[in-house]
């Protein structure tokens, strides 16, 4: 399970979770790795300069990463942002 250590906790809880509903639908581990990661990206989520996370302010508007996943991946992957 994808995890960043020492990470701020909603990207954590977002990775446990994009990842925990693939492997639900999916049981390719590689797969659901990239989508997890890819779901903080669309969120997102960022290393700085000094290499820690930050998320980036969307001005307000959220992507769905859901409906983004389910359109790429063909299969859904829920998340909670």
């Amino acid at each position: 399970m994808p995890k960043v250590k020492e990470g701020p906790k909603e990207l954590n809880s977002l990775l446990e979770s994009v990842y925990s509903q693939c492997m639900k639908n999916n049981k390719n581990k590689s797969m659901c790795l990239r989508v997890s990661w890819e779901a903080a990206k669309d969120a997102g989520w960022h290393k700085d300069k000094d290499g820690k996370w930050k998320k980036r302010n969307s001005g307000g508007i959220k992507k769905s990463v859901s409906a983004k996943h389910e359109h790429i991946n063909g299969f859904n992957v829920m998340a909670t942002m």
